[in-house]
């Protein structure tokens, strides 16, 4: 945390740097100002009463910004230490096991204006896996949010209407219309979209904002390992619909789900699953016989089943090699690969292990150690 907060606080001193440069820089012409007038008057009238006034509007001139330099920092600290307060109250709220910690990191949220408390407030009160005393405070403090600030006034509106008729398409809509089209963009708003595109089961929409999510977290650390934990749910959905088109000869559907996961798993995850093998089999189905044969290459490069594998190569072989004797019996080839796709698919599906269980409530380690990260 110290990291984290540490940067947190740079962030907030330069902004504020750039705030005092300007105010002195003001004074400055101020005071600079007075003093050529002050110069003036000594060296053409020399009026001697007219040059103590001038250096007394000077001397005040100075003690003014003085002031306003001083209740400047103080209040750069007070908001720096805020901000710091409300980040760490939402990790509280996020990440601890403790209800009554969770309870109370809601209630000081809701003292808040922070557009990234609102929107950590609204999916806590989605999250129907939520213990009910947390879901009351969330929503007590967004309530108390909302006749705090003037800001989001018909967010708010809006927000506890759709949140009432539990419209998880109108919160999707109001926080990508209100949190994203602005150059500031928020971590808190593309996990809560993602978290709520789930429960919707729409998961290639979930798992994109998700890893819209991941890359902003990084800037402060404020989900742990959750929102990998929901891009791993989306991916193990995403590949049991993908099965379950194969199986439903929905073979179009299927190849557009296994394309996603190409592009949103790792190396390994994509061994794991064999996903180039899954896709070379929808080829076959489709008689694309020559992007079957490109996906069969990246399943030999990459190990994915090569034993299964290795056993299509000479049918495609014989589909894609033009030969004087493969007249009449291309229909009889093209039987033989289709069966062997199927029982490859069989074979890999044995393998597959179902969507992941529900995020657990609490952190496997203790709050104070994990939020110190």
């Amino acid at each position: 945390m110290l990291t984290a907060t540490t940067r947190h606080i740079k962030t907030g001193i330069f902004g504020r740097s750039a705030r005092i440069f300007s105010l002195t820089a003001i004074v400055a012409l101020v005071i600079t100002t007075d003093i050529q007038a002050a110069e003036g008057a000594l060296g053409n009238n020399h009026d001697n009463g007219m040059a103590t006034t001038l250096i007394i509007a000077l001397l005040i001139s100075l003690a003014v910004g003085a002031a306003l330099i001083i209740g400047l920092v103080f209040w750069g600290r007070k908001q720096d230490h805020i901000g710091e307060m409300m980040l760490f109250c939402m990790k509280f709220l996020l990440r601890s096991d403790d209800v009554a910690e969770r309870c109370a990191s809601a209630r000081a949220l809701g003292e808040s204006r922070d557009d990234g408390a609102l929107l950590v407030l609204v999916d806590i009160i989605a999250d129907e896996e939520e213990p009910e005393e947390v879901h009351k405070a969330a929503r007590e403090a967004l309530h108390q949010m909302s006749e705090l600030s003037r800001k989001h006034l018909d967010v708010f509106a809006e927000l506890e209407m759709n949140i009432e008729l539990q419209d998880t398409e109108g919160i999707i809509n109001t926080v990508i219309e209100r949190f994203e089209q602005g150059n500031k963009k928020y971590a808190q708003s593309a996990y809560t979209i993602g978290r709520h595109y789930i429960r919707l089961g729409h998961f290639v929409e979930a798992r994109e904002w998700l890893t819209k999510a991941e890359i902003r977290n990084h800037k402060f650390n404020l989900y742990g390992d959750r929102i990998d934990y929901w891009i791993g749910v989306c991916n193990r959905y995403l590949l049991a619909e993908a099965d379950a088109s194969y199986d439903a000869a929905d073979y179009y559907q299927a190849k557009e789900h296994y394309a996603v996961l190409d592009h949103g798993l790792n190396n390994e995850e994509k061994r794991q699953c064999a996903i180039y093998l899954r896709t070379t089999c929808v080829y076959c189905k489709l008689k694309d016989y020559i992007n079957a044969d490109q996906a069969l290459l990246q399943a030999l490069e990459n190990n994915h089943q090569t034993d299964y594998a290795l056993e299509l190569v000479p049918l495609l072989r014989q589909l894609l090699v033009p030969a004087d004797d493969r007249q009449g019996k291309l229909n009889e080839v093209e039987a033989k690969l289709d069966a062997l796709s199927s029982d490859i698919m069989l074979k890999i599906k044995k393998t597959f292990v179902g969507p992941a269980d529900p995020i657990p409530t609490g952190p496997v380690t203790p709050v104070g150690q994990e939020l110190s990260s």
